[in-house]
């Protein structure tokens, strides 16, 4: 592993509650980044976060494990904390020593007192965070009901970016809220350009206005625009981007707090993709 300067450095912390899919995260990210050859699975006992013998008998965390990935330019030490409240000190520890926190929350079990806890958390110790949904592959899980429940609870800094595409209650793919474009799984790895299902198009605008709704809370600049009528768009060039990042991103992220999903088991490289983008900045 190469030297990295502190600021190419950052400690993200894992939060949620207990079997939201916190450890399996972890792994998958270690498992893309290639600092593990094989994704191991919390059924299996063989994960690299949860590697102790009563863990393994438990098949749930009970210590804070640092998981440590290299991306692009970046070196990303992922905490993975316990989710039960036996083990609060852990985490808590956990959290001072980070710089943001990707929240888990189950598509299918939805917001629990875990959720809430770390929240809690994150507005103890200020700090940055997205919230990242599981398991929209299962047959009644619900992205629409997450984000609602997260709504009523956090007001406008609730922000989601994508919209899963769900057929015969199997996720095939997402919709990116921010490029309204749909994206359709092909294989393990793979994705292809697709039409926007019309059945997405009445909950597309709906998150579309939650999240134009969060970016204008943000500044007053943003809010003038915002009742102008005014679409907020993506930058037309990397160097625009980059700028943007450095400038706006860290006083966004403490102001809203993106909602992302779970893609394929395997390829959790859009996921790290994400939290280093929005992270790296901070």
């Amino acid at each position: 592993m190469k030297v990295y300067r502190t600021d190419e450095i950052r400690n993200v912390v894992l939060l949620g509650h207990g079997g939201s899919g916190k450890t399996s995260l972890a792994e998958a990210m270690a498992y893309v980044s290639g600092a593990i050859n094989r994704m191991g699975k919390v059924a299996d006992n063989n994960t690299i976060s949860d590697f102790d013998k009563e863990e393994q008998k438990r098949q749930f965390s009970i210590s804070t494990t640092l998981v440590p990935i290299e991306w692009e330019k970046a070196k990303i030490n992922i905490l993975d904390t316990p989710g039960y409240f036996d083990f609060v000190g852990e985490v808590e520890e956990a959290v001072s020593a980070a710089d943001a926190a990707v929240i888990v929350v189950s598509g299918k079990a939805g917001v629990q007192v875990g959720t809430e806890k770390a929240w809690e958390l994150c507005d103890k110790y200020n700090l940055p965070r997205m919230i990242y949904v599981t398991e929209m592959d299962v047959d009644d899980a619900s992205f629409r009901q997450v984000v609602e429940d997260l709504t009523t609870r956090y007001g406008k800094k609730i922000a989601p970016h994508f919209q899963p595409i769900r057929e015969n209650e199997k996720l095939v793919g997402y919709i990116n809220v921010i490029k309204n474009a749909g994206r359709r799984y092909t294989e393990i790895g793979q994705r292809e350009e697709c039409e926007i299902p019309d059945y997405c198009k009445p909950n597309l605008e709906i998150l579309r206005d939650s999240l134009m709704e969060a970016v204008a809370e943000t500044s007053e600049e943003f809010m003038e625009r915002y009742f102008n009528g005014e679409e907020f768009r993506l930058p037309s060039s990397r160097e625009t981007a980059n700028e943007l990042r450095q400038k706006e991103i860290s006083n966004l992220l403490h102001k809203i707090s993106p909602v992302v999903i779970e893609e394929d088991e395997y390829d959790a490289s859009t996921s790290i993709k994400k939290i280093s983008r929005l992270f790296i900045g901070i």
